[in-house]
């Protein structure tokens, strides 16, 4: 589990144990489930068959861009 301020991910090799966990937190906290993980913190997520992959390739270019004004 991954949590920054507002923003949380849960990861788990265990389906039913991220819905447990989604059931209790519910109980909690107001959430919502935004599906398949694609972005965090402003870094992309790409899943594979070869494994998980993270990329900041925006982040980035929004650097070099802000570098030549």
């Amino acid at each position: 589990m991954i949590i920054y301020v507002d923003d949380m991910v849960v990861t788990r090799n265990d389906e039913e144990g991220i819905s447990e966990l989604q059931m209790y937190l519910a109980n909690e906290f107001e959430m919502k489930d935004l599906g398949v993980l694609k972005y965090f913190l402003g870094i992309k997520v790409y899943k594979s068959k070869l494994g998980i992959f993270l990329s900041q390739r925006k982040y980035v270019l929004d650097l070099l861009a802000d570098r030549t004004k």
